[in-house]
């Protein structure tokens, strides 16, 4: 009984953070830590109905399974949230679509976080060298272009958390939104502004990293 009171638990739990967190990428009237991830989903009975959706004749669903296999591998609140974050920060928004292999990724980079933010920045000096324009024309959009800060995230060249970090630091989303009425900018720009409240990080020691990678470039 107290095993199966757990595992009922644990899979709650996670079903619970999922929903929180989907609310918050998704719907532009929610957020994750103003409700504390709290809403009407968050009993066990809207679990359990959530469930029957996909079940039927006594079978389990993937769904049911899918939670109760995350609830029992990470059991604290944090590290649920944490996995959950290497899959919303990829845009994959359901169970149906997630891709574990993309946590160990995600993993790796936060636990080297000013590591890989000093090669993106170093692939940023490297972009503006090529095309000839300085470092403030990188959050610029002339006309209906997507300013180049946007065209290196959506090639890769840098991530989602050196894209968000330079908005923290310089705050180039709210003047870009007045000048872009364009869906994919909107899409990203809102990515990285919901991620912003979970991307947990020192502004002094970001903003150290990325003067130091810029300064040194000039000097060579």
């Amino acid at each position: 009984m107290i095993k199966s009171l757990y595992k009922a638990r644990s899979t709650f739990n996670a079903w619970k953070v999922y929903h929180g967190m989907y609310l918050h990428f998704t719907n532009d009237t929610y957020d994750f830590f103003k409700y504390n991830g709290n809403g009407t989903w968050g009993t066990m009975a809207s679990m359990e109905k959530y469930f029957s959706k996909f079940e039927k004749y006594g079978k389990s669903s993937f769904q049911r399974g899918f939670f109760e296999t995350l609830g029992k591998t990470y059991g604290k609140r944090d590290d649920l949230i944490f996995w959950f974050l290497s899959q919303f920060t990829n845009e994959l928004d359901h169970p149906d679509d997630f891709d574990s292999d993309l946590y160990e990724d995600y993993k790796k980079r936060m636990n080297d976080f000013n590591f890989y933010l000093r090669l993106d920045i170093e692939n940023i000096v490297r972009y503006v060298k090529e095309y000839n324009i300085t470092f403030h024309e990188l959050f610029i959009s002339k006309g209906i272009n997507h300013p180049p800060i946007l065209k290196l995230a959506l090639g890769k060249t840098i991530s989602l958390e050196t894209f968000t970090v330079l908005d923290i630091l310089l705050d180039f989303i709210p003047v870009l939104n007045e000048q872009l009425k364009d869906s994919i900018w909107d899409s990203y720009q809102k990515l990285a502004v919901n991620y912003k409240p979970f991307l947990s990080i020192d502004d002094k020691e970001c903003g150290q990293v990325v003067k130091d990678v810029v300064l040194a470039t000039h000097e060579e």
